[in-house]
């Protein structure tokens, strides 16, 4: 099983709760700041959370509908309603501000947690022409998303809740156009341009259905970490105006694609360094190590002998990171940002 990334600093929870069904993992949580999570793990490993703001009611409500586990999640969704009624008093309203999009996508870096992120994105969308978005936080196994496979994604989900449900419901993301796009492209491109699909596909025929007529999507991706970002913006404006509006933004879309991807790969380097309290000296030594150093290397290095290095150096590692082997630490340290 694929281990968990450290996560993102979140508020307190309202509400948390784990499920067992059949062979799969759900985790739901809400926090204070209104932000539903739906964590699923596959008996793989593979993991999938939706991060969905809960303005109303009825996007509470859309969002369990749509949950292929519903039966069996029904009472937590209905004790996250009533946490979520008690706290928020009812449905809210979206604070809608206008400003210079470019300082609002230099202050994205800003934003504390996922729950202030998706609002700051939501509003800078909105003033670009997009009516909806998701952005995909994809992990692969290994450091080249080319070949790797897909073992952790977050999903900022700013469109009808039930969309991203039944996306990872039905497996999409097994054959989305879009993510095999992402894995070697970093330049934005029109939904249109990519999508393989013929026009009267069930996925294309389905995605309209809940507003997505046309779009654009801007990838990033940061080298070395097998991981990689997506954002997909759309409106309901059919092609050829609704593309046009969009790819006029091109570039200020790319710009908000490339911020997501470095405000997760931040929020999770300054939590590992929290966690494991790595010396600069341990740090250095995981760095030789991915670059293929062996531990007589190392010796050499530190001016001591390779037993010292394997009894010492390498057990303080190990029990710092929580690994069984100092191959494992290394993969924790990579994946985590700490060796950049």
């Amino acid at each position: 099983m694929q281990e968990k990334v450290i996560e993102a600093a979140t508020p307190a929870p309202l509400h948390e709760d784990e499920h067992h069904i059949f062979n799969e993992c759900v985790e739901l949580s809400l926090s204070q700041d209104s932000i539903l999570t739906r964590r699923l793990i596959r008996s793989d490993g593979a993991s999938f959370s939706q991060i969905v703001a809960i303005d109303t009611m009825d996007d509470l409500s859309d969002f369990a509908t749509a949950d292929p586990y519903e039966t069996r999640l029904q009472g937590s969704y209905d004790r996250i309603r009533q946490k979520w009624v008690a706290a928020m008093g009812g449905d809210r309203l979206r604070q809608v501000e206008t400003g210079d999009p470019v300082r609002s996508i230099g202050e994205l870096s800003m934003c504390a947690t996922e729950g202030a992120l998706l609002s700051k994105v939501r509003t800078i969308i909105a003033g670009l022409g997009g009516m909806q978005f998701t952005y995909q936080w994809i992990r692969f196994n290994g450091a080249n998303p080319a070949t790797g496979d897909s073992v952790e994604t977050r999903y900022l989900v700013g469109c009808r809740p039930a969309w991203s449900q039944q996306y990872i419901a039905r497996l999409w993301y097994m054959n989305d156009p879009y993510v095999t796009y992402a894995r070697t492209n970093v330049a934005p491109a029109l939904a249109s341009h990519v999508n393989v699909h013929r026009v009267d596909h069930w996925l294309v025929t389905e995605a309209r259905m809940h507003g997505f007529a046309s779009g654009i999507v801007a990838p990033a991706h940061i080298h070395g970490h097998g991981l990689v970002g997506l954002l997909h913006v759309s409106n309901s404006i059919r092609a050829p105006a609704g593309e046009g509006v969009l790819w006029d933004n091109r570039v200020l879309f790319r710009a908000i694609s490339s911020e997501l991807l470095d405000w997760r790969v931040s929020q999770v380097r300054q939590n590992a360094l929290a966690k494991y309290e790595l010396s600069e000296q341990e740090t250095q030594i995981l760095r030789m190590l991915r670059d293929g150093a062996s531990a007589s290397h190392v010796a050499d290095q530190l001016g001591m002998s390779k037993h010292t290095v394997y009894k010492t150096i390498y057990q303080r590692i190990t029990r710092k990171t929580g690994a069984t082997r100092i191959t494992d630490a290394v993969e924790k340290a990579a994946a985590h940002g700490l060796l950049d």
